[in-house]
């Protein structure tokens, strides 16, 4: 049974606008990502970014719930083109309550946009 489902599309160069200032992070990503994610998003580059922020969007959408912070899931992409998903405890009761067995993630990428969507699953 599906318990929410999120979808969250980002224009690239509007992404870049917006969360780049002269070729440094803005303090948007600051707000939005862990020390953790912006670490390892680094090592990847800007895409890892404008992945990241589609997931929490997507993730937030699924959720619906105002309690669980930005700061409460991070995704964290590795080598082989893949990710996992950490929770804080904070969240991880709340799924746990609600009975959430997985969360599916897929992300798309066309020319000028990235896609993410996000199902949570019961």
């Amino acid at each position: 049974m599906i318990f929410g489902c999120g979808i969250d599309i980002e224009e690239i160069i509007r992404f870049d606008k917006h969360y780049f200032e002269k070729g440094q992070l803005s303090h948007l990503i600051y707000d939005i990502f862990t020390s953790r994610e912006i670490e390892n998003f680094s090592v990847f580059g800007k895409e890892a970014f404008l992945k990241g922020f589609c997931f929490k969007e997507a993730f937030y959408k699924a959720i619906h719930n105002s309690e669980i912070s930005w700061f409460d899931v991070e995704i964290i992409f590795n080598i082989e083109q893949s990710f996992e998903i950490f929770y804080s405890d904070v969240l991880k009761l709340y799924l746990n309550s609600n009975e959430i067995a997985k969360i599916d993630v897929n992300f798309e990428r066309t020319g000028q946009y990235v896609i993410c969507k996000v199902i949570l699953v019961k």
